[in-house]
């Protein structure tokens, strides 16, 4: 039953639905892939392609997070009866018409760009519908699929880019490895997040898929130091070392959490990090490659921490 409440509370609801600190890592994948396939060397359609990508995983994600406090309501009502839609902040309704937004918000952008953003993007929200209401607790197919849809949204910024050289592709396949070990990890690690275990499966995989998405933009930074003949593209290398050391030392901390038996509230925490840790790597690509706009994505991930602090996000 929906309960009367005020408009700071309503909205709070919303940002606590959304899981909004989450939501800001996921533009960066099809920008990652974007970057990686060399799309700022052949910028041939300019920079709405990108940006509707962007989009597009965005509205996907909201789509997914919506459905699955949907299909989960009658479980949450006794396991997590503080989340909005069993506290009736938010009506199962009013999500539902959300999720519907959000289904359409992201194809119509694909179908302006083309039919292959249009097949990848209608796989990822029919993957992400049966994963909530049909696979979510067949634990190892979930976190699998989890993992492949983060794989979905990097690929669709790949798709921007025309002819792409085979070394780029042989980084675009270890970044994409990468990124599906560390958040196939990541969920193996919050399946038993709760459960008090002396080790909690997932954390060598997430570790060795950081590895993985951290050695791409090191070899761009080898490269750029390489090719550079003034302060500023070198300045933009070290940051990119900087901020895949950080990256590394986030994942290896929280490898050390999943192997020491810590308990429930720490795991969390850890796991609630390990999300926004794809920052780091995010940027460093950026930089490394000499986008300008990396101070953007780095104050996206300051508002993401920021909101989690006030609205106490889940």
């Amino acid at each position: 039953m929906m309960k009367n409440t005020s408009k700071h509370e309503t909205l709070r609801g919303w940002f606590q639905l959304v899981r909004l600190p989450h939501l800001f890592t996921v533009p960066g994948d099809p920008l990652v892939g974007f970057l990686i396939a060399g799309g700022m060397v052949r910028q041939e359609r300019g920079f709405f392609p990108i940006a509707a990508v962007c989009f597009i995983s965005f509205a996907m994600s909201l789509f997914g997070i919506i459905t699955n406090d949907l299909a989960d309501i009658q479980l949450d009502m006794t396991q997590h009866p503080d989340r909005p839609l069993p506290r009736g902040v938010i009506s199962p309704r009013a999500a539902s018409y959300a999720s519907q937004l959000c289904f359409l918000a992201a194809v119509v952008p694909a179908l302006c760009l083309g039919w292959r953003f249009t097949f990848v993007t209608l796989v990822a929200l029919i993957s992400i519908y049966t994963y909530n209401f049909y696979v979510k607790y067949r634990p190892k197919r979930a976190s699998m699929m989890m993992a492949v849809l983060r794989d979905l949204t990097f690929g669709l910024g790949i798709l921007i880019v025309p002819d792409i050289s085979l070394r780029r592709i042989l980084l675009l396949v270890l970044y994409g490895v990468g990124l599906f070990l560390y958040y196939c990890g990541i969920n193996e690690i919050t399946r038993s997040e709760t459960l008090s275990k002396m080790v909690r499966p997932g954390g060598r995989g997430m570790l060795f898929g950081a590895c993985c998405c951290a050695i791409v933009p090191l070899v761009f930074v080898i490269k750029l130091l390489r090719d550079s003949t003034t302060l500023l593209p070198v300045m933009f290398g070290l940051l990119a070392i900087l901020l895949c050391a950080v990256y590394l030392l986030i994942a290896l901390w929280v490898y050390q959490v999943s192997r020491t038996g810590a308990s429930p509230a720490r795991v969390q925490m850890a796991v609630h990090v390990s999300f926004r840790a794809a920052f780091f790597v995010q940027a460093a690509a950026a930089a490394a490659c000499g986008l300008v706009v990396l101070p953007v994505i780095l104050l996206l991930c300051l508002a993401g921490s920021a909101f989690a602090e006030k609205y106490s996000c889940s």
